[in-house]
This record gives C-alpha cells, sequence and structure tokens, in this order.
C-alpha cells in the first residue's frame, strides 16, 4: 500500500523506479504510462506495458524464428555483370570513325598551339 501522504513525484522515485529495475529484467521493454482525467492533473488509471513472450507451440516454430532474424539483417543489391564474371571484358566500340580521330588530333594541337 502506497501512503496517501505521497505526491506523484514521491510515487515516481519510491515505487515506479524499483519496478521497472526489478522487473525489466524479467519484462521486455516495461513501461509505466500515467493516463490522466479529462480535466486537471488527476491521474485517472495507470497503465504498464511490455512485450509479449512469444511461446513456441511446435518442433518447426524455433527454426522459423531464427531465419527471420537472420533476414531482417540482409542487405540486397543488383551485382554488376563485371562483378560476377572475372572473365568478363567490357565490348570496345566498333565504331572507328577515322575522321573524328582526325579532327580530335586537330583540336589538341590547335589548343597546345593557343595554350602557350
Amino acid at each position: 500500500d502506497i501512503p496517501k501522504s505521497y505526491r506523484m513525484t514521491d510515487i515516481n522515485k519510491n515505487v515506479f523506479k524499483p519496478i521497472i529495475i526489478e522487473l525489466g529484467s524479467i519484462f521486455n521493454n516495461l513501461t509505466i504510462n500515467k493516463i490522466k482525467a479529462k480535466k486537471g492533473r488527476k491521474i485517472e488509471w495507470i497503465e504498464f506495458t511490455f512485450d509479449a513472450e512469444k511461446r513456441i507451440h511446435n518442433k518447426r516454430q524455433p527454426q522459423m524464428s531464427k531465419i527471420d532474424k537472420s533476414r531482417q539483417y540482409v542487405r540486397r543489391e543488383k551485382t554488376p555483370k563485371w562483378l560476377e564474371e572475372r572473365s568478363y571484358e567490357k565490348q570496345p566500340q566498333k565504331d572507328y570513325d577515322p575522321q573524328l580521330e582526325k579532327e580530335r588530333e586537330d583540336f589538341l594541337k590547335q589548343l597546345e598551339l593557343n595554350w602557350e
């Protein structure tokens, strides 16, 4: 029983914190919510929430739970073709244009002359 003289801060300090410390190891994610009344600061009720315990009913279910956890962390990315096949070589371009190559060389010569 909690004495009538306790204020809410005393209840938090002397009752709820020890409850969370002691029962936190037994109940996963234990939290205490204080639900207030519609008017004023009066607390109407106190709600204890925690994660439900997973119960195993058959032999196959433990295996499925292990698979789910491992799948959760798997990263899926599309691997490029050149990385999968080490023998893969980039296809050379078959469109060789001698006119384009000549213009490129002329441009580079002109650029060198203008650069100085």
